[in-house]
């Protein structure tokens, strides 16, 4: 009966999951053009079919991969993150996580060294509000490092471009945006773990 009932659960987890990568990646695209930091060829503008395809393609993968990965490390190394996995503490941190696109694209920062900085600190303040495992930190940053090798190779292929790039062709505050993405992700997946297997132990 519980492996039965479990089954059904899957499809739903990769579609939830992909599903808040692809709506990080609207936002997150809504935040680099309101701030013009991005631009896209006109031909791609024109192409609505082509416009950035990859975008949230991309994000919904990271979201699915990571938000999978997560609970899966958890139960290989029997790590558990500081707080308890309930629907209140993953709201609470999807609310930080849109607050800090928010402050991002509403307030002005000097340069973009103190952006970078300021995001930094938020990011590593989400992590440590909401995982504080060295799994969880290990996997966001390779997660953070392959989204942001991808991005780049079609950034490199002439499918989108950063204005005024300050580190590798890339803004430098862009990795922390990321990263705090990740540890949403991350907590989302562990969130739908915890939830799929308390049910399948009730069934």
């Amino acid at each position: 009966m519980s492996t039965l009932s479990s089954q059904p659960e899957l499809p739903l987890r990769i579609a939830v999951l992909f599903l808040a990568g692809v709506v990080f990646s609207l936002l997150f695209s809504t935040l680099l053009i309101q701030r013009e930091v991005t631009s896209l060829p006109t031909e791609l503008l024109n192409d609505m079919a082509s416009s950035a395809w990859w975008v949230p393609i991309a994000a919904g993968v990271l979201s699915l991969c990571v938000g999978m990965l997560y609970p899966t490390v958890d139960s290989i190394y029997g790590t558990k993150p500081v707080l308890q996995c309930d629907w209140s503490n993953l709201i609470r941190c999807s609310i930080i996580f849109f607050g800090i696109n928010h402050a991002c694209m509403k307030l002005d920062y000097i340069n973009s060294v103190q952006l970078s900085v300021t995001l930094g600190v938020l990011s590593i303040t989400m992590w440590w509000l909401f995982d504080r495992t060295v799994s969880g930190l290990v996997v966001g940053l390779i997660s953070t490092f392959v989204f942001i090798s991808v991005s780049q190779f079609f950034v490199y292929h002439g499918f989108a471009s950063y204005k005024a790039p300050d580190f590798f062709l890339l803004r430098s505050w862009i990795p922390s945006l990321i990263f705090s993405a990740v540890i949403t992700f991350g907590t989302i997946g562990r969130q739908l773990s915890a939830f799929r297997f308390t049910h399948a132990h009730e069934d």
